[in-house]
C-alpha cells in the first residue's frame, strides 16, 4: 500500500478507536501527514488542523475521521492549486 494511505488508514483506525486525543496528539498525527500530502488544497486543510491544535486541547475521534474524509478527496481530486 502506498505510505501515505498506509498513515490515513493507520491514523483513521486509532481515531475510531479512541473516543478522544490531545491536542498534541493531533499534532503529531497531523505533521505526519503533512509531510506526505502533495495536494495544495490538502496542505491547507492539514495547516487548518494544525491551527486550531494551539487553539483547542482535545479533539474527537469522529473528527479526525471527518478530517481524513475530507483530506482523502481532496488528495483524489487530483487538483493542485
Amino acid at each position: 500500500m502506498e505510505p501515505r494511505k498506509q498513515l490515513i488508514e493507520d491514523i483513521r483506525a486509532a481515531a475510531s478507536g479512541q473516543p478522544y486525543f490531545s491536542a498534541s496528539r493531533v499534532q503529531d498525527l497531523l505533521f505526519d501527514l503533512y509531510g506526505v500530502v502533495d495536494n495544495d488544497d490538502a496542505k491547507r486543510l492539514v495547516e487548518f488542523w494544525l491551527t486550531l491544535t494551539i487553539q483547542r486541547e482535545l479533539f474527537s475521534g469522529v473528527e479526525l475521521i471527518e478530517v481524513l474524509d475530507e483530506l482523502e478527496q481532496k488528495l483524489s481530486s487530483g487538483v493542485a492549486s
